[in-house]
């Protein structure tokens, strides 16, 4: 081996998220994959570094792998175990691989090779991390969907309780009679004339609650809100109508 090969530098990265951490199984999965890749290149592991933060997270905002990064002359080596655990951002994977290029590092993933090269496993880290990008654009598409149509239906989808409203045991938002009542009246007495600011100081008089104005606003401009009570409000000023004549 010769003078340059032995002070060349091959550090393997191990990454996971908060929740894979809580197993502790992935670090040791990861750690064993970097060795056994290694020990078929004939290379000589100097570290192996680990991580725990999420994969969507900016390579250049890792504590961990930006000390790496540091340490890496022309020549070293990186090594991960999987494409995601270097990133899981398309955009942030290819520019990270393309500057350690540029300065003659090489950049392994222990499912596709050297990506640094130019050859087949650059092409194929390309294709994947498309791929990956357009299933993460899909999740997130799903996600907000799906919470689209939960909002729609009534169903609560965690945090703060929305004022006026209790979960049922099948998890639907449904009225909650004492704030309903208090809803109620704050929407008399919108109707009356009365700014948010003053209905905020009837309703501490009436009820006792104190709901900041700011807060009385968001809760009346809610669609589903504006649309019952304003509704009820035309009904009832309907039947007065009719009942004058």
């Amino acid at each position: 081996m010769t003078e340059r090969k032995k002070l060349m530098k091959t550090i393997g990265y191990v990454r996971v998220s908060h929740l894979e951490s809580l197993n502790g199984e992935s670090f040791e999965t990861q750690s064993k994959k970097i060795t056994q890749y290694s020990e078929l290149k004939d290379f000589s592991v100097t570290s192996i570094e680990n991580e725990v933060i999420s994969g969507g997270v900016e390579i250049r905002k890792r504590k961990s792998l930006s000390k790496i990064v540091e340490k890496l002359v022309r020549g070293d080596r990186l090594i991960v175990a999987r494409l995601d655990r270097l990133s899981r951002n398309i955009l942030d994977t290819l520019k990270f691989v393309n500057e350690c290029k540029t300065k003659g590092i090489e950049i392994h993933i222990v499912d596709l090779g050297c990506v640094t090269n130019g050859g087949v496993g650059q092409i194929v880290l390309n294709i994947l991390t498309c791929l990956a990008e357009t299933e993460r654009i899909q999740i997130s598409e799903r996600i907000k969907a799906q919470k689209h149509y939960a909002k729609k239906e009534r169903k609560f989808l965690g945090g703060a309780m929305e004022f006026g409203y209790r979960k049922d045991d099948k998890g639907k938002l449904i009225p909650d009679e004492k704030e309903y009542i208090i809803l109620q009246s704050m929407f008399n007495l919108r109707n009356q004339g009365l700014g948010y600011r003053k209905i905020s100081d009837e309703i501490k008089k009436k009820y006792g609650r104190k709901i900041f104005f700011q807060q009385v606003h968001k809760i009346m401009t809610r669609e589903h809100n504006q649309k019952f009570f304003n509704q009820a409000y035309d009904h009832s000023s309907s039947n007065e109508m009719r009942l004058a004549v």
